[in-house]
């Protein structure tokens, strides 16, 4: 008789063992089942009669003490075996596998069916890791999960600590009700929507989804077919019961990006810290400030470098070199007079595909991959991270009509989108910037505006700071002591 341990619960996603390979005959001799054991290396082996059916498991263990009894290697192993191994009936969750391995202190665990079949043998190293994904599944659900009544800026919060690009909107009953994406969130911000609203108004209404069971195989299609990058699971009530990403299914493979960090400034609001080191070198914290830049580039995904530079190039090639010691391939660009915030891409090789360029005083948390999402989404030609700024007025405003006085409105503030100095151009754009002569980013986007080519914001929700003057550059230290960058 067998020990069977009695259970309920959704199984195991996948089976980690070919059957075949652990499947072993009970009457076959010691010495075949040697060889079986050291070639399946999974420590044990199923003893199986021809229709499956499960009387017994020998282990490594049982071989050594077989020998040391003296057992004749012509022997059938089944004379050796435990007739009577703990098991488990199908489904099995990774959980319950996990408990009934520790209680009985094994590291392999048969699965039978209701007819005493072999339908899967678990692997304690591989139990575990299941294990692991059904705990870190059941924490992404409860991590992205909103209430159809949390304001966009409940939303903002929440999605920037699950990670995922997404959040599902659901009703008191853990149903389905929609779903808001990074996307969404960043439009509604252009549209001055307010950040009290409701998240519910912003999301999608009918987003794709798929019931479970499903193989990876198939959600990776509908991924594919639907050209998303999360995929909400439901069970049969329209309960949310699992939320896949494509980075899951696929190995991630990150667009072949490269970055141009504009770092041949002056910095002259800076002076006297800037006399003898140029602005993007002076350190933040223990080191300089454009390495911070670098270090964010690199966390993105982004090895390929270009840095434009002018005012006392040498001592940021000096420290850079070529980029390997910084995980980064780096090239420089060198302009002999000033070119403007666009004009030194001119000198660069033309790009193949987008490409980010960035202030180099600038620190922030912006997802560039996301940014490179939004820009393909919208089909622009060029994309301006833009950050909102909020003007408030200390009068009160009075509006009039010759000398009679139409509106009184106390201390208003007036909010604004300003330009963040991060940039996704196409190559296109590249190609209309004029060579050796100044020239700025703002005449790039007046002049793609005028030839009607789509120029989009993306807003920036991260952490931003322009350390271009004293009051940022010391606000820049403090955030660095306490470890915000």
């Amino acid at each position: 008789m067998t020990r069977k341990a009695e259970h309920t619960g959704p199984k195991m996603n996948d089976l980690k063992i070919d059957l075949k390979s652990v499947m072993f005959s009970p009457s076959a001799p010691i010495r075949d089942a040697a060889k079986a054991l050291d070639g399946a290396g999974t420590g044990a082996l199923a003893l199986c009669h021809d229709d499956g059916k499960l009387v017994g498991m020998l282990s490594d263990g049982d071989l050594r003490r077989a020998v040391l009894n003296g057992h004749s290697l012509e022997d059938a192993c089944i004379a050796i075996a435990c007739t009577r191994p703990v098991i488990a009936s199908s489904p099995a969750t990774a959980a319950y596998a996990l408990q009934v391995m520790n209680q009985f202190d094994i590291h392999q665990l048969p699965v039978v069916d209701e007819g005493g079949v072999l339908v899967d043998f678990l692997l304690r190293k591989d139990v575990v890791e299941e294990y692991q994904l059904e705990v870190e599944s059941r924490d992404r659900l409860r991590r992205v999960c909103i209430s159809a009544q949390a304001s966009i800026a409940d939303a903002m919060a929440q999605l920037n600590e699950a990670g995922t690009g997404a959040l599902v909107v659901c009703d008191s009953e853990n149903k389905l009700r929609g779903l808001i994406a990074d996307g969404d969130i960043r439009r509604a911000v252009i549209r001055r929507i307010p950040l009290s609203a409701p998240c519910e108004s912003i999301a999608t209404q009918k987003p794709v989804f798929a019931s479970e069971p499903i193989s990876p195989s198939d959600a990776l299609h509908m991924m594919n077919e639907h050209d998303i990058h999360q995929l909400p699971l439901v069970d049969g009530e329209g309960r949310i019961v699992d939320f896949l990403l494509r980075k899951d299914l696929l190995p991630q493979t990150l667009p072949d990006m490269q970055a141009v960090v504009m770092a041949g400034g002056y910095g002259k609001r800076l002076l006297p810290l800037t006399e003898k080191v140029p602005k993007p070198m002076l350190p933040v914290g223990e080191r300089p400030l454009l390495e911070l830049i670098i270090q964010q580039l690199r966390k993105a995904g982004i090895h390929d470098v270009n840095l434009t530079t002018h005012y006392l190039p040498e001592s940021i090639s000096g420290h850079f070199g070529n980029g390997e010691h910084f995980g980064v391939r780096l090239n420089y660009s060198r302009e002999e007079s000033p070119l403007g915030t666009a004009g030194g891409l001119r000198l660069m090789p033309r790009p193949q595909g987008p490409f980010l360029v960035i202030n180099g005083d600038i620190l922030t948390g912006v997802p560039f991959q996301q940014m490179l999402q939004y820009h393909r989404a919208h089909g622009a030609m060029l994309t301006v991270g833009v950050r909102k700024y909020d003007l408030q007025v200390p009068f009160g405003v009075v509006d009039c009509d010759d000398v009679r006085i139409t509106k009184i409105e106390e201390k208003p503030c007036h909010s604004y989108f300003v330009n963040a100095g991060t940039y996704m151009l196409e190559p296109a754009a590249w190609d209309r910037i004029p060579e050796d002569r100044r020239f700025d980013m703002t005449d790039l986007i007046s002049a793609l505006l005028e030839a009607g080519e789509t120029v989009v914001g993306f807003p920036i929700m991260e952490y931003w700071i322009d350390v271009g003057r004293h009051e940022d550059y010391v606000k820049a230290q403090e955030l660095v002591s306490k470890g915000a960058l």
